[in-house]
């Protein structure tokens, strides 16, 4: 496959994994119906199967879509002229119908991540590297939110647009929390939007710099795919096979907005991991064992039904 594996304005992937089954969901900004719902089974090729809200909360931005206890959930800001907040929404089936959006009243940050602690307790991780306790329904905030990560820091003389340290996405593997976060503005110049990454033995740190950061970031206007960063891990359909999924803009193609990207990773054996996509300028090979599944959806309308296509 060539990368994109979505076309156009579809930033902020969060990717589920659930059996053989992958779900997606993404920024969708002023849109209602907003949360807009992807369904896989090969991490390429992907069908629309709805959305997750209908009743506005403002502007959407990167949400967290998450399976536990059998229950879906989304989590994701909403900011309005009048302020801000953080949402959730829950379903017990990816096709719905999901809840009216519940207000956590986290007024002060943006792009959540949830996890699960080593205490079998719920976590909303949060821009600017703070965290706050969920209750075991996921519903509401319990305590007050704490700081967990300070994030790395890249070179002074490299060209970004501001730190702007947000989109955390926890993922556990062999013992560790892995924290992979967007650091270096998500629409400013080409070379600075990055994924770097942190670890921890507990969920509430200490929280370690991986050695090799940044693990994905575009070097040079001259490449393919500018501003990459913000990427969510997930396991392929090959057990140990894993990929990093991310937004980027197309070089040249700045107002189309950020699309869908998909690379591979290797864990490495001191712990981490390290991508393997390079500029993606070149096709790479398909997630190994994906069983057949839909095709991409046409791009054009023909106009013969009352409303136009998905």
């Amino acid at each position: 496959f060539l990368n994109h594996i979505l076309a156009g304005d579809h930033p902020d992937p969060s990717v589920l994994r659930v059996g053989g089954d992958y779900y997606l969901t993404l920024s969708s900004f002023d849109a209602y119906p907003g949360l807009p719902l992807w369904h896989s089974r090969d991490l390429v090729n992907w069908e629309p199967i709805g959305h997750a809200i209908t009743t506005s909360v403002g502007s959407i931005w990167a949400p967290d879509l998450v399976h536990h206890a059998g229950r879906y959930y989304i989590y994701f800001p909403g900011r309005t002229d009048q302020g801000r907040s953080n949402y959730v929404v829950w379903a017990d089936d990816i096709a719905g119908p999901w809840s009216e959006p519940v207000d956590l009243q986290l007024p002060d940050h943006i792009d959540p991540g949830h996890a699960v602690g080593e205490d079998g307790k719920r976590y909303l991780f949060l821009s600017g590297g703070d965290y706050v306790q969920l209750s075991d329904d996921g519903l509401r905030t319990v305590g007050e939110v704490r700081h967990a990560y300070d994030g790395w820091r890249y070179p002074e003389e490299w060209v970004v647009g501001s730190y702007s340290q947000e989109g955390p996405k926890i993922t556990r593997h062999d013992g560790w929390y892995y924290m992979i976060t967007a650091v270096g503005g998500t629409a400013g110049p080409p070379t600075g939007h990055m994924v770097i990454v942190a670890r921890s033995r507990s969920i509430h740190g200490p929280w370690e710099h991986c050695p090799h950061n940044p693990i994905i970031r575009t070097q040079s206007a001259d490449e393919p795919w500018w501003s990459r960063g913000h990427a969510t891990l997930v396991e392929g359909p090959t057990p140990g096979d894993w990929w990093a999924v991310y937004p980027g803009y197309e070089a040249g193609f700045w107002p189309l907005g950020r699309q869908t990207l998909l690379e591979p990773i290797e864990w490495t054996e001191d712990g981490w991991f390290r991508a393997l996509g390079g500029d993606l300028s070149k096709p790479l090979p398909k997630p190994r064992g994906g069983r057949p599944g839909p095709s991409a959806p046409p791009l054009s309308d023909d106009f013969s039904a009352d409303r136009m296509g998905a």
